[in-house]
């Protein structure tokens, strides 16, 4: 390679990051374009923030491998809004362009009457997680949430785990703070609810909250919390399962939320707009399978927070499959009716949980296993099945770009005057760690060197 080549990466996060240094250091001049100012993804808008420690370390690791002086950062830019495929394409003449965007968009919850909801009384995971982790920031403008007592939350995986704990922070915080006292969220999350209540005197029962409900379509002991191989042995199977178990014993018992297994959500009911309540069917499993029990049980809800998995979001120019983006090869992320184009990480499983991109990962020989300690599931082996995923992929591209014809000087001048012009137009400076030093001060936070 005599590193001539222009490749351009949407998304700068775990899958982004990683593809776009290994292209660099092969020789490639490599453009990140990505729709916020910082390139960290749902590592800082989808954990919520008591994942500090871990959020700080796969930050500096994305940081480490954009300020590679091959690779040109565009931060706020929008594929769609502010710069098409076409562009890339047609314009620029790139031979190549990757979407590591992710999966941003929930799923939607399909259930009778939630057409119904007209407010706030249904909440989806990604907006209340943004909430979450930016409502105390000053210069936060976004949309608030007020967390409901006995809020019922649909799903069954770490992130709906992740939403019970963010329900029972809010209301304890929040009795707390009635009563001139205040808890701190990271404190909340090592200790749990109960002891930090302890130190301030008090007992949850004291506090008169509802807690937070979380049900699932299946058992404990199926929810996707350690994922393992489809073709795991049944001594593996029966050791996750237990884990499982554990888990999700150990997270009611340090943050008070309640769990109903083999509840469906069938129906929910509303007054005016807002939620009143839900119907869900009770399943048994038979002969291996889940299946309706034909008993119904209605409980009351004023609030329903839906976690049931993310899905890319639909980007103008590239062809859809449904929920997924439409690719011709599940192995190389070849997107189909663009030459050139390809898809990594969530973009491809088309679910942003851990169970989907460990099954992406499987053929890298990857396994992730989460929580065998049995206190906190293992989100950073997500974020190291992201980048060995990614890695893997530059092989492929690389024996794709060998076959293209190298650009001219003058087009290489070209394509880089482009995205000096989107560059200006966000007020970059042109030195990544400048700039993300500029916009974590700006947001009150401390630049992690």
């Amino acid at each position: 390679m005599n590193g001539s080549y222009i490749v351009a990466v949407v998304g700068g996060a775990c899958a982004g990051s990683e593809i776009a240094a290994g292209l660099a250091e092969m020789g490639m001049t490599v453009i990140v374009i990505d729709q916020n100012a910082l390139p960290y993804g749902k590592i800082l808008d989808g954990l919520p923030r008591w994942h500090a420690k871990l959020q700080a370390k796969e930050m500096r690791s994305i940081d480490e491998k954009l300020i590679h002086p091959r690779i040109h950062f565009v931060p706020g830019s929008r594929l769609g809004s502010d710069i098409s495929i076409d562009t890339l394409l047609s314009n620029w003449k790139l031979p190549m362009v990757i979407l590591a965007t992710g999966a941003w968009r929930d799923r939607p919850l399909q259930v009778e009457g939630v057409e119904q909801i007209k407010d706030d009384s249904l909440i989806y995971q990604n907006p209340l997680v943004f909430w979450f982790n930016h409502y105390h920031e000053s210069g936060y403008s976004g949309k608030h949430y007020h967390i409901q007592p006995g809020a019922v939350i649909i799903g069954g995986g770490l992130a709906s785990i992740d939403m019970a704990k963010v329900c029972q922070f809010e209301l304890v915080k929040r009795a707390l703070n009635e009563r001139g006292m205040d808890a701190d969220f990271i404190e909340m999350e090592h200790l749990g609810v109960f002891k930090v209540l302890e130190q301030h005197g008090l007992t949850f029962d004291e506090l008169n909250i509802a807690p937070a409900r979380l049900f699932y379509r299946k058992r404990i002991k199926d929810m996707p919390l350690v994922p393992l191989d489809e073709n795991a042995t049944s001594e593996k199977l029966l050791k996750a399962e237990k884990v499982r178990e554990k888990l999700v014993g150990n997270a009611k018992r340090r943050y008070g939320f309640e769990v109903f297994p083999l509840h469906a959500p069938e129906q929910i009911l509303t007054e005016g707009g807002s939620v009143t309540g839900l119907t869900f069917r009770k399943n048994i499993f038979e002969n291996g399978r889940f299946v309706d029990s034909g008993e119904r049980e209605t409980v009351s809800a004023t609030q329903v927070i839906s976690s049931i998995g993310s899905i890319p979001e639909a980007l103008p120019g590239v062809p859809m499959d449904g929920e997924l983006l439409l690719w011709d090869n599940r192995y190389t992320g070849a997107v189909s009716n663009l030459k050139g184009v390809y898809c990594v990480g969530n973009a491809i499983t088309g679910r942003g949980n851990i169970r989907e991109s460990q099954k992406n990962a499987k053929r890298l020989g990857s396994v992730i296993n989460a929580g065998m300690a049995g206190l906190e599931p293992d989100y950073e082996a997500l974020f190291k099945s992201s980048r060995e995923q990614a890695r893997e992929h530059i092989e492929l591209f690389l024996k794709y770009l060998e076959e293209m014809p190298r650009p001219s000087q003058a087009h290489t001048e070209y394509v880089l005057d482009q995205v000096k012009s989107m560059q200006h137009q966000q007020g970059y400076p042109g030195d990544y760690e400048v700039w993300r030093d500029q916009v974590l001060h700006a947001a009150g936070a401390i630049p992690h060197h």
